[in-house]
């Protein structure tokens, strides 16, 4: 069991997510809260990215519990190839993959190993530093 722990990889699939990676192609996920105010920008960026990986399966999440889908953000949504949309109330996701609040973008390879990570959460990340008393 130790063992396990120390030879996964952070950057690799989330084992914790629901979502299911399909082997042996590309995976790019998406988490977005729907009141995010680039959440639509952030479908479209999703649709570039799955078209800059040919043969890449897509999974949009829309963390519904943060406020109502946009019209334009449905237009956009409805528009995505290779992608399923999961509408989910719980933090599930946005743990297991990393996402502190706003927008995710993840893109992994045929074997799970994480290519690319977009994390425009608005929070910058905390940086522990070391401090010497003299």
């Amino acid at each position: 069991m130790w063992m396990a722990a120390v030879t996964a990889r952070q950057e690799d699939w989330p084992a914790e997510t629901k979502l299911e990676r399909t082997a042996a192609c590309p995976t790019a996920v998406l988490l977005i809260e729907p009141s995010h105010e680039d959440a639509e920008v952030a479908v479209l960026e999703f649709a570039a990215t799955l078209t800059d990986e040919p043969g890449a399966r897509g999974h949009v999440v829309v963390l519904a519990g943060q406020g109502p889908v946009a019209a334009s953000v449905w237009r956009a949504l409805r528009r995505l190839p290779r992608t399923e949309v999961h509408f989910v109330q719980d933090d599930i996701e946005r743990e297991a993959f990393g996402v502190t609040n706003g927008l995710g973008l993840y893109v992994f390879d045929a074997w799970g190993h994480l290519k690319k990570q977009d994390d425009r959460s608005g929070e910058a990340p905390v940086v522990l530093g070391s401090f010497r008393i003299i």
